[in-house]
């Protein structure tokens, strides 16, 4: 638009109120309707694309997840372990069937090397699960032919893990598991689909829900992924092609136009804000339970009610919420961070191994939601099992946890001078 506008017209004439009458181009006006400028002018480089992870890809990242959750103390078991020997071994198969001639191979041959030795898996540690995700997770293909089967197997990856972490997209996929038993269900006729109909009534029962663990939902991922092609294959619809025109029911000419509508909401603004500027240093200071200076609040404030969008804006989407919290519960709060602040009780060695996991599980808890909003959320689900919060701790070490859990909470309100 600005290239057009600056070029030359010598003997073009022209009338402005400034001027009046005159021959030669002097100045120009564009209008800006859809709001390029603004755009532009707060993200320079536009959108940037950000590649699509194929099916194998997200499966294989899941699977490393879930392998290295299943090392945490609460998975001792036999049960357990054994489940985690056979996504080891699936991991590591996945590795040695590459093809070592592919160049995205060859690219990646120091990662593929180290994990070509099943002992690389035994113990995945953070950079591990890192490295494996980020480079040997991309060129990993999975040979199955029955895709829906391949599909329910990620979805149900990411229920466990929802699940383990206590996240909340959990209950999203509890609805959508729910869904795939209740149309199995009225699949009755198909054989393969019958003789799992135990399995599949269940599935939809608040008692399976009550007591369901991650083998359970294992149990389930093997049973039913070959039975989904079932339910997809009844789905489908002939493709109908039309062609409509829009009849024109009224026409305006010379009429002001309002400013350009912003088609992104705020919401996903604040999301996208908080995720591309994990290094500003509100943002830091609150992922890493450092208190706030009156200018950090300034700060934020001037961010969520005028840059990103108004204070109506941040009303109706977050009510009363305070900006903190709000930033904590999406940037999460740091790892190293919820150990620093629970490491009294970590490192107490007067806690048995129950009461050490129990506050383990408080630690994933913040660490996943950026602080917890009630402490008698502790009298609650997934809090009340093995033990209950009363029963694990005395008077003592039972104050001590909520006041901790309470300081979390208040670092990302209290602003100091």
């Amino acid at each position: 638009m600005i290239g057009r506008g600056t070029r030359l017209a010598p003997e073009l004439t022209c009338t402005d109120e400034i001027d009046g009458e005159y021959t030669g181009k002097k100045r120009f006006l564009i209008f800006d309707y859809c709001g390029n400028f603004e755009f532009f002018r707060t993200k320079p480089n536009g959108f940037e694309g950000r590649e699509v992870k194929s099916l194998s890809e997200n499966i294989y990242c899941k699977e490393i997840s879930l392998i290295a959750a299943l090392q945490d103390g609460n998975y001792a078991e036999v049960e357990y372990s054994g489940m985690r020997e056979e996504h080891v071994k699936r991991c590591f198969e996945r590795v040695m069937a590459l093809n070592k001639e592919l160049v995205s191979v060859r690219l990646r041959k120091r990662y593929v090397e180290k994990y070509s030795v099943e002992k690389a898996f035994e113990n995945i540690s953070e950079s591990d699960k890192s490295e494996l995700i980020r480079n040997i997770a991309p060129i990993i293909y999975y040979d199955d032919k029955d895709e829906y089967a391949l599909r329910f197997d990620n979805f149900m990856y990411g229920l466990m893990l929802a699940h383990m972490g206590q996240l909340s997209n959990f209950k999203k996929a509890k609805n959508s598991l729910c869904d795939v038993a209740s149309q199995l269900e009225r699949k009755a006729a198909i054989l393969q689909v019958a003789a799992k109909m135990d399995l599949i009534k269940t599935v939809g029962t608040d008692d399976f829900w009550k007591d369901v663990d991650v083998l359970g939902f294992e149990n389930v991922r093997k049973e039913l992924r070959e039975l989904i092609k079932f339910i997809v294959e009844s789905t489908k619809h002939n493709i109908v092609i039309t062609h409509l025109t829009d009849p024109v029911l009224e026409k305006t000419e010379g009429q002001e136009l309002d400013a350009a509508y912003d088609f992104e909401d705020y919401r996903k603004k604040v999301n996208r804000y908080v995720e591309e500027n994990g290094d500003n240093i509100v943002i830091h200071k609150l992922k890493n339970n450092m208190k706030l200076t009156k200018s950090d609040y300034e700060e934020l404030e001037r961010v969520l009610t005028k840059e990103l969008g108004s204070k109506e804006d941040y009303e109706r989407e977050y009510g009363d919420t305070p900006f903190g919290l709000l930033i904590r519960q999406i940037a999460k709060l740091d790892h190293e961070a919820a150990m620093k602040a629970f490491s009294k009780f970590v490192n107490d060695a007067s806690l048995n191994r129950k009461q050490i996991a129990f506050v383990e599980k408080i630690i994933n808890h913040v660490e996943q939601n950026g602080y917890m909003d009630d402490v008698s959320e502790l009298l609650k689900p997934p809090f009340d099992k093995p033990q209950s919060f009363i029963k694990m701790f005395d008077n003592k070490t039972r104050a001590e946890l909520v006041d901790t859990l309470k300081s979390i909470r208040e670092n990302a309100v209290e602003v100091i001078a």
